[in-house]
């Protein structure tokens, strides 16, 4: 099994990519939940070589708690 790279997306609130954090900087996670609070939008985390995202943060979701 390959040791692959973890990658925090973040997505705007119409659900358009804005960027993207890799686990390779301290403190990654922190830093995209924090955009993703800014722009009201979302998160999720990929294997840099797979397709398949998991979404983690959703501002929608969180605002609503």
């Amino acid at each position: 099994m390959k040791n692959n790279r973890v990658l925090y997306r973040v997505y705007n609130r119409k659900g358009d990519y804005h960027h993207s954090y890799g686990t390779t900087l301290d403190g990654s996670l922190d830093w995209a939940i924090d955009c993703a609070k800014k722009i009201q939008g979302s998160v999720t985390a990929v294997l840099e070589d797979e397709e398949e995202e998991e979404e983690i943060y959703n501002f929608k979701k969180d605002a609503k708690t």
